[in-house]
């Protein structure tokens, strides 16, 4: 178990091969189990989770020179049980572990944020608003046309396009009535027809394995920042 004063001293070394170990064992029906879970918590904490730990106050650091007002904390690292009171799947652990991170306050599901998680598969890095809450995204868009010239310019930057391949969202099959008045702007409407907006990308699993994580995760904080700072802010 790593301590608070262990953390003030250590920096991330990486992830290692037992941590996507775990994780890819985790994957398998068979083991995604309390049963087996609690028979191998020893290499949860030690692989996973205090790497984790790690790696958040490590990101800290890194993300208070870019912006203090954006918030990291062991708080922001999501719970490796599932909730699966309304879930058809019933296995009860997730096989990536995952953090999310925004402005001014800890993660909140509904509002945007920067997001990654690593499976025994890939690293994903993610940013944007990805809920499809309804009242948020009104505002979203609201915002948006208002300031279109100023949205535009930053999702048609090179490198944001390049590294991420351009927003994405899931689609209303139709413009909704209610966002008519961009109906003859072809940019604005594809963006409207959105259900959510956000970019990501996927890197091998391995890239984890190596305290230059922090500065791949970093970088892909920086070149979505006035994205994701655009869409949270009023």
């Amino acid at each position: 178990m790593v301590y608070l004063d262990d953390l003030i001293l250590q920096p991330f070394p990486g992830f290692t091969k037992d941590t996507l170990g775990f994780l890819r064992k985790l994957k398998s029906p068979k083991n995604n189990n309390k049963t087996w879970f609690d028979k191998h918590r020893d290499i949860y904490e030690s692989s996973v989770k205090d790497p984790m730990r790690l790696l958040i106050v490590s990101l800290s650091g890194e993300l208070k020179k870019l912006d203090e007002k954006i918030l990291i904390t062991n708080k922001s690292v999501f719970r490796i049980n599932r909730d699966i009171r309304f879930k058809k799947d019933k296995t009860p652990y997730k096989s990536h572990y995952a953090a999310a991170f925004t402005f001014d306050m800890i993660k909140r599901p509904e509002i945007p944020q920067f997001y990654f998680h690593l499976s025994p598969d890939e690293l994903i890095f993610a940013a944007g608003q990805y809920s499809t809450d309804t009242r948020i995204m009104d505002k979203i868009k609201k915002k948006i046309y208002k300031r279109k010239e100023d949205f535009l310019k930053i999702i048609s930057d090179r490198k944001f396009n390049t590294d991420f391949g351009g927003v994405q969202g899931d689609f209303y099959s139709k413009l909704p009535g209610r966002y008519s008045y961009v109906k003859d702007e072809e940019t604005l409407e594809s963006i409207f027809r959105m259900k959510n907006i956000y970019v990501y990308r996927t890197y091998p699993p391995d890239i984890a394995l190596d305290s230059g994580l922090v500065e791949v995760i970093m970088k892909d904080v920086k070149t979505t920042y006035e994205f994701n700072k655009f869409l949270y802010y009023n």
